[in-house]
Formats: structure tokens, C-alpha cells, sequence
């Protein structure tokens, strides 16, 4: 009878954890706000970059709000 009590005990306790677990993990999520982007999409060629980037490292074409650069 003993391990059958054990066995019960330890369900009910992992529900309530369960349930105790789901319960703060949504609330954590509405916390959160969203986070700066790192990235932007080039104009053309649609791939990923940097945010910093002035030209687009696949296709070379010039990212609009950019003065260029004279070095």
C-alpha cells in the first residue's frame, strides 16, 4: 500500500507543478516586449543583413536613409 500512496502523491504533485509551470510561463510572455531588430531585408535580392549595413553584401545595391560614404 505504501508504493501505491508514493505513486499518487507523486501524480498529483506533478500536475500541480504542471499546471503552477503553464501558468507563469504565459505571464512571463506577456511581460516581454519585443526586441530591436538586428537585421533588415535587402531591397532586391531579398536576403537578410545587418541593420548598420549601407550596401547590401549580396547584391551591392546602395540601402535608402544612407549618405554615402567618401573614403
Amino acid at each position: 500500500m505504501s508504493s501505491r500512496n508514493f505513486l499518487i502523491v507523486a501524480f498529483v504533485l506533478f500536475l500541480v507543478l504542471k499546471a503552477f509551470n503553464a501558468l507563469f510561463s504565459k505571464k512571463k510572455a506577456e511581460d516581454e516586449a519585443p526586441a530591436e531588430p538586428t537585421t533588415k531585408v535587402g531591397p532586391y535580392c531579398q536576403s537578410e543583413i545587418a541593420i548598420k549595413a549601407v550596401r547590401c553584401p549580396h547584391c551591392t545595391s546602395k540601402l535608402e536613409g544612407f549618405p554615402e560614404i567618401n573614403d
